[in-house]
């Protein structure tokens, strides 16, 4: 019984990494596919493809369009545009409360992340207790008392989208040779996700 026990969670454990990512980019495609079948309806040859083409088919000009702003949004004249439809929805009752957020959420996620400079552990919140953190600024804030000190912040788990701002001496953090990929990695899951040679990423304490 020891052995089927053994046999079934590993199995299990096995298996559902590759389910879950199966599932989300079939419900990914499936979904998002299927937002331009109605257009399809328009054309007679278009109508009579197959379904799963149709979805496919959506799915490729979903893809397109996402391309297409981005290309848009990255030039004057769209992040001209792109502002002032920020101040619009920021604008409309109800809408704005949703709108907001989500920028929130995306800003945290995409940008705020992007603009990351290195990981690093400190003392934090207080000394004997050690938090993984992310530089923020390769600036150095020069104290009252001659010191260099960096902006540091760390992110809850699982939840990376919110956490603290530090300001820690410089001389207190501890570099690690960590990626921000690796680090948000082992923070959003909570220390189960990390390099099996963690011990050999963090580096000498640094120094002022």
């Amino acid at each position: 019984m020891k052995e089927l026990r053994h046999y079934f969670l590993t199995g299990v454990a096995t298996m559902l990494p590759l389910s879950v990512t199966v599932f989300i980019f079939w419900f990914i495609i499936v979904r998002l596919g299927s937002l331009f079948r109605p257009l399809f309806r328009l054309h007679p040859w278009l109508e009579r493809l197959p379904e799963w083409v149709s979805v496919l088919v959506g799915f490729v000009f979903l893809l397109v369009v996402v391309l297409g702003v981005g290309a848009l949004a990255s030039g004057i004249l769209g992040r001209l545009m792109l502002g002032w439809l920020d101040k619009l929805m920021k604008q409309v009752p109800i809408v704005k409360t949703i709108y907001s957020s989500a920028r929130q959420l995306t800003d945290a996620v995409f940008v705020s992340r992007s603009s990351l400079r290195r990981t690093v552990i400190a003392q934090y919140p207080r000394q004997g207790m050690f938090a993984v953190g992310f530089l923020t600024s390769d600036d150095r804030i020069e104290m009252a008392d001659g010191s260099k000190a960096l902006f540091v912040f760390f992110p809850t788990t699982p939840n990376p989208t919110s956490g603290w701002l530090a300001l820690i001496p410089e001389g207190e953090l501890t570099p690690t040779r960590l990626s921000i990929e690796e680090g948000f990695k082992l923070v959003v899951s909570g220390g189960v996700i990390r390099p099996d040679n963690i011990g050999d990423c963090i580096g000498p304490k640094a120094k002022t």
